[in-house]
C-alpha cells in the first residue's frame, strides 16, 4: 500500500506539473515561439528556422491525424457497439479511441468487441459489426491519416508511419509526436543536403 500510494502520488504531481506548464505555455506562447526562433536562426541561420518550423507543422499535424482521427473512429464504433447490442459501449468506445490513436490499434478492440457480440449469441450483428468497424478504420488509417499527417509534414505515409512506430520504441506515448516530427525534420535537412546533387542531375 505504501509503494501504490507512493506512485500515486508520483503521477498526481506529473499531472499537475504538466496542468502548469500547459498554462504558462499557453499564456506565453507567441512570445516563447517568437524567441525559440529568433535563437534557432542565431544559432542555425536560416536552415535552423526551416527546420524547427517543419517540426511543429509535423507535431500539429501529427496531433490532428492521430488524435482527432482516433476520436472519430471512437465516436463511430462507439455508434456500431451499440447498435450491435455489444455491452458498455460508450466504454468500448472510449477504448477505442485510445487504440486507434496507435497504427493498427483499433482493430484489437473491435475484434473484442466482436468476440463479446458473438458470445451473447449475436452472431450477425457481430459479422456486420466487425466487417463495418474494418471498413471504417481503413479508410481511417489508409485515407483521412495520411491526408492529414503527409500534408502537414510533407512526408509520404510510410516514412510518417516508420516515424510514430519508431518513436513509440523509443520514447514511449509521446514518441506518437516526437518521431514524426524529427523524421519530418531528418528528410528536410536530407532533401537540402542532396538539393545541389539532384539539380547537377536534372542539368
Amino acid at each position: 500500500s505504501r509503494g501504490l500510494g507512493g506512485q500515486v502520488a508520483h503521477q498526481v504531481v506529473i499531472v499537475a506539473f504538466t496542468l502548469v506548464t500547459l498554462f504558462f505555455l499557453f499564456k506565453d506562447g507567441p512570445a516563447l515561439a517568437h524567441t525559440a526562433l529568433w535563437a534557432t536562426e542565431r544559432l542555425c541561420g536560416p536552415g535552423g528556422v526551416r527546420v524547427a518550423r517543419q517540426m511543429v507543422a509535423s507535431i500539429h499535424g501529427t496531433v490532428d491525424g492521430l488524435v482527432l482521427v482516433g476520436l472519430g473512429v471512437g465516436a463511430l464504433l462507439g455508434v456500431g457497439y451499440w447498435v450491435a447490442g455489444v455491452p458498455h459501449p460508450v466504454l468500448l468506445g472510449a477504448l477505442t479511441a485510445l487504440a486507434a490513436m496507435i497504427p493498427l490499434g483499433a482493430p484489437i478492440v473491435l475484434g473484442v468487441a466482436a468476440i463479446i457480440a458473438v458470445a451473447q449469441g449475436h452472431t450477425l450483428a457481430a459479422a456486420v459489426l466487425f466487417g463495418v468497424g474494418m471498413v471504417i478504420v481503413f479508410i481511417a488509417d489508409h485515407a483521412v491519416r495520411p491526408a492529414l499527417i503527409g500534408g502537414a509534414t510533407k512526408l509520404p505515409f510510410l516514412w510518417v508511419l516508420l516515424g510514430i512506430l519508431g518513436g513509440v520504441e523509443t520514447f514511449g506515448l509521446l514518441g506518437l509526436f516526437l518521431g514524426p516530427a524529427i523524421m519530418a525534420a531528418l528528410i528536410l535537412l536530407w532533401r537540402e543536403w542532396t538539393g545541389d546533387a539532384t539539380r547537377d542531375v536534372q542539368a
